[in-house]
C-alpha cells in the first residue's frame, strides 16, 4: 500500500515556485541496535531533477517536523520514502 501525501496549491504552479525539501536517514555509528530515524526536512533544497528517495531499511523512526513546502509529495512505501516537486500520477 502506499501512501501519498499531497501538499500544494497545485502542480500547475510547481515551476514558478521555489520549493525545498530533503530527506535524512541516519547512519547508526558504533552500536548497531540503536534506532534509525528518516527525516524530512523542508528547508533544504531539492536535487536538479526535483526528486530524492531514500530506503527505510534499517529505519525505526520517521519524522517530518514541518509540513513540506506547497508543491511537494511525499510518497512514503513500506521500502523507501520518496520527496518529489515533480507531479505524481497515484489513485
Amino acid at each position: 500500500m502506499v501512501l501519498v501525501l499531497g501538499f500544494g496549491l497545485g502542480f500547475l504552479l510547481v515551476s514558478s515556485i521555489d520549493i525545498s525539501a530533503q530527506l535524512d536517514k541516519e547512519t547508526p555509528t558504533g552500536n548497531l541496535t540503536e534506532d534509525v530515524d528518516i527525516s524530512i526536512s523542508p528547508n533544504e533544497a531539492l536535487p536538479a531533477n526535483g526528486t530524492v528517495s531514500v530506503s527505510t531499511e534499517g529505519a525505526t523512526d520517521m519524522d517530518i517536523n514541518e509540513f513540506p513546502p506547497a508543491g511537494v509529495t511525499v510518497i512514503i512505501q513500506n521500502d523507501k520514502v520518496v520527496v518529489t516537486n515533480n507531479p505524481v500520477a497515484y489513485q
